[in-house]
């Protein structure tokens, strides 16, 4: 907890609830608990922050002018493709409650998140297509990358809302497809995934966000002959 004296701003409130949802998810930030995090009352936060959602929204602008992109360097369309991955899946594994927030068309399209858009979709201009498409194929490569980190933290979003109800034991998981250990019936095609060492990779979201860009790539040099 901050000390009682801290003088309040909007950065030093932003600040503190970033702590609090990197450390509690969104379900465990709150006004009062931001407010307790700073050592203030609760109704002095309201003269820098209108509501939750506004301090929601100022979060969200927040980590992502942490992890720019790199603005003044006109890499290749493949090159931002590949800066722009990287540095996404860094700020959705560093704040997994990013990935709830950008859910929201209204948390996820601020000043610095378009800064990001733009960079990116200038690069499609390579490809000869206009700018309309170029920004389709942008918002695809992002929403790729969000698709697979909220399937990379679905466990962790899962156990905070359901902790301490049944397990999920009966179904048949991928992983025991390919680890040949499942004693239900699995499908033709994917009970031949069993002990294939090559299949481990579809276990690991990183190496299906790889691939799955891979194959987007390919898609968009080939849509823009």
């Amino acid at each position: 907890m901050t000390s009682g004296t801290t003088k309040l701003s909007p950065a030093v409130i932003v600040d503190a609830a970033i702590r609090i949802a990197d450390a509690r998810g969104l379900t465990g930030l709150s006004m009062r608990r931001v407010a307790d995090e700073l050592g203030v009352g609760a109704m002095s936060l309201y003269r820098h922050v209108a509501d939750k959602e506004a301090l929601l929204l100022a979060m969200s602008e927040e980590v992502t002018q942490r992890y720019p992109y790199p603005y003044d360097d006109a890499p290749s369309w493949q090159e931002r493709v590949r800066i722009a991955v990287d540095v996404d899946w860094e700020l959705y594994q560093r704040h997994p409650w990013v990935v709830l927030a950008y859910s929201s068309p209204r948390l996820s399209y601020g000043e610095a998140s378009l800064e990001c858009l733009d960079w990116l979709s200038a690069g499609f201009l390579e490809l000869g297509v206009g700018i309309e498409r170029a920004t389709d194929m942008a918002l695809t490569v992002w929403s790729f990358v969000h698709g697979v980190a909220l399937m990379a933290v679905g466990d962790q979003l899962i156990d905070d809302q359901v902790r301490g109800e049944s397990e999920v034991s009966s179904s048949v998981r991928l992983s025991d497809v390919i680890a040949g250990r499942s004693d239900a019936a699995v499908p033709e095609h994917l009970a031949r995934l069993a002990g294939r060492p090559d299949a481990a990779h579809l276990l690991d979201p990183r190496a299906r966000l790889d691939a799955g860009i891979g194959y987007l790539c390919a898609g968009f040099g080939a849509a823009a002959r």
